[in-house]
C-alpha cells in the first residue's frame, strides 16, 4: 500500500507565498497518496484446498486484507504446488472526484496496470490449523486523464512499488487471523520518476466466513493497521503528517450466480486517526465505502470484471476535506502459477 514542514521562513513574504504554493501542491499530492492507499491490491493467498477457479480479482483495495480470499466454487485438491505466482491485471475506470475535494466537480477517467511477483510457501501444519505464507514485489502505474481532449489530469500521473510479506493463519469454523507488511515508494512521472512519498505499514485482521447457502458467502473482518510515512515537508506540516491508524470493518457478500460469474456486493467503514497532521493537531476521519462487481471467470487463471462503488468521507480537520466520490469501470485479471 494504502497519502508536509520546512524552516520557519526568514521574512513575511517568503512565509506567504511558501503558503500559497503549498495549498495547490498539498492537494495534488494527498489525491495521489490517497489514491495509492485504496488502490494498492495484494492478491490473496492460495489455500491447499482450494482451487484457483475459485479466486475473484479483488474490487477494492486491501480487499484481500479486508476480507481474504473469496472462495465459492467446489475445492479440490492440489497435485503440484505453485512456488512462483505472476499476476497482470489493468483496470480503466472513471472517477468523479480525482484531487478528493469538498467540491468534487474533477472527474477523470484512470488507468492502473499492475505487475505483481511473488514467492508462496507451501503451508504449515500449526495448532488448530494451517499457516500461509508469501512474500513479492508489486508495481502499479497510475495514469489520469486518458478521456480525450480537455481532460487535463496527467500531472497527476504517478507509479507505486510495493515490497510485502503476508501470512493467513486458517482456522476451524471458517476463522482466519491474517497479518502483512508492505513497503510502499511513490514515484512521480512527471519529474524523472524521483520519490515523493513512501510508507511502511503493518497490519493485522481476523476474519470469519459464514456459508449461507451452496452459492451464497458471507465475510465478515476486522483490521487495523499503523501508517509510518516520509515526504517532502511543507508548511505546517511535518516529514511524517501522514501517520495514521486505520480500522475498518468489512462486510462482503459473494453470491455465484452462474458456473463462471461471481456477483459481489460489498460495504466498508473505516476510521483513522492522524496523530499529528497539521501544526501539532491530530486529526480522525471516517470513510464509508459500499458497492458492487460483477466477475467472469474464463478459466482458473483469467477474469474479467464490472465495478461501481460510493465512498464518503467525513473529517473533524479543515485540512482534510469532506469528499463524496463515484467510481465505475471494469478491469481484466490474468493470474500464472508455475
Amino acid at each position: 500500500m494504502n497519502r508536509l514542514s520546512p524552516k520557519i521562513a526568514r521574512i513575511i513574504l517568503g512565509a506567504f507565498a511558501s503558503c500559497c504554493l503549498s495549498a495547490t501542491l498539498d492537494a495534488q499530492v494527498l489525491s495521489q497518496i490517497e489514491q495509492v492507499q485504496r488502490d494498492v491490491k495484494l492478491r490473496p493467498l492460495d489455500q491447499a484446498s482450494a482451487s484457483p477457479t475459485q479466486s475473484v480479482p479483488p474490487l477494492y483495495s486491501g480487499e484481500e486484507a479486508d476480507s481474504g480470499n473469496q472462495l465459492l466454487l467446489e475445492a479440490r485438491p492440489h497435485q503440484h504446488w505453485n512456488w512462483i505466482n505472476l499476476t497482470l491485471d489493468s483496470e480503466y475506470y472513471y472517477t468523479s472526484n480525482a484531487f478528493l475535494t469538498n467540491t468534487g466537480n474533477k472527474g477523470t477517467e484512470l488507468l492502473i496496470n499492475t505487475l505483481d511477483a511473488a514467492i508462496a510457501a507451501p503451508p504449515i501444519t500449526v495448532p488448530y490449523g494451517q499457516l500461509f505464507t508469501r512474500a513479492g514485489y508489486q508495481h502499479q502505474w497510475f495514469d489520469y486523464g486518458i478521456g480525450g481532449p480537455g481532460d487535463h489530469f496527467g500531472k497527476l500521473n504517478f507509479d507505486a512499488g510495493t515490497v510485502y510479506a503476508e501470512a493467513q493463519y486458517e482456522l476451524p469454523n471458517h476463522w482466519e487471523i491474517f497479518g502483512n507488511l508492505t513497503y510502499t515508494r511513490l514515484l512521480s512521472e512527471d519529474n524523472d520518476y524521483s520519490e515523493f512519498y513512501k510508507e511502511l505499514i503493518p497490519t493485522l485482521g481476523v476474519e470469519k466466513r459464514l456459508q449461507l447457502s451452496k452459492t451464497v458467502q458471507l465475510t465478515i473482518d476486522y483490521s487495523g493497521n499503523y501508517r509510518f510515512t516520509d515526504e517532502a515537508p511543507f508548511p505546517g506540516q511535518s516529514r511524517d503528517c501522514n501517520n495514521r491508524t486505520d480500522q475498518a470493518l468489512a462486510l462482503v457478500l459473494d453470491w455465484q450466480a452462474a458456473p463462471k460469474v461471481i456477483i459481489r456486493p460489498f460495504y466498508q467503514f473505516q476510521y483513522s486517526r492522524y496523530p499529528d497532521f497539521f501544526d501539532n493537531h491530530g486529526a480522525d476521519q471516517l470513510l464509508y465505502t459500499m458497492g458492487v462487481s460483477a466477475n467472469y471467470c474464463f478459466n482458473s487463471w483469467s477474469s474479467v470484471r464490472l465495478f461501481l462503488s460510493y465512498e464518503i468521507r467525513h473529517s473533524d480537520s479543515p485540512e482534510i476535506p469532506d469528499y463524496r466520490k463515484l467510481d465505475a469501470g471494469g478491469g481484466l485479471s490474468v493470474a500464472l502459477k508455475f
